[in-house]
């Protein structure tokens, strides 16, 4: 006679929790049973991520763009100099490169590096005379303060 294994009665709770994920879930989630599918979960393909580092060489493009295309391009700077960095980090980095948070006001304006470096003499000056020099950069305040100094200057 042929040993009967005795199979314990199913979980009425994996049950309503198979029922439940077939009714919500992606088909491809799931078994046939409405277990759930660890294979959907798996990583389809591995990135490996190369990591950056930004040092003087790539200040040195940045400057060059700069000179080249101008404040804003960063998509262009990026395809032609920098291609392994985002148009947002050239921002940052230009940003800091300029000494202002905001690079509004030098849109579409070419600078070479004794320019840009004028400007950050400029705005570390504007910051430290209106206590808007925050964390190497010139940042606007609610009260103008900035937008003031920058039209005296002009006038100047």
């Amino acid at each position: 006679m042929a040993a009967m294994v005795a199979s314990a009665p199913p979980d009425p709770r994996v049950e309503w929790a198979n029922k439940m994920r077939q009714l919500v879930s992606p088909a491809e989630a799931l078994n046939e049973d409405g277990s759930l599918n660890q294979d959907f979960f798996k990583p389809k393909k591995v990135l490996f991520v190369t990591e950056k580092k930004w040092g003087d060489e790539q200040h040195e493009l940045l400057y060059k763009g700069i000179e080249e295309y101008g404040i804003g391009e960063w998509g262009k700077i990026c395809d032609a100099l920098l291609p392994k960095w985002q148009p947002q980090q050239l921002r940052i980095k230009a940003s800091r490169l300029m000494g202002s948070q905001s690079l509004a006001r030098y849109t579409g304006n070419k600078f070479t590096r004794k320019q840009v470096e004028a400007e950050y003499a400029k705005n570390k000056a504007i910051g430290t005379k209106t206590g808007c020099w925050k964390a190497g950069v010139l940042v606007e305040d609610d009260n103008g303060s900035v937008a003031m100094a920058l039209k005296e200057l002009d006038e100047q």
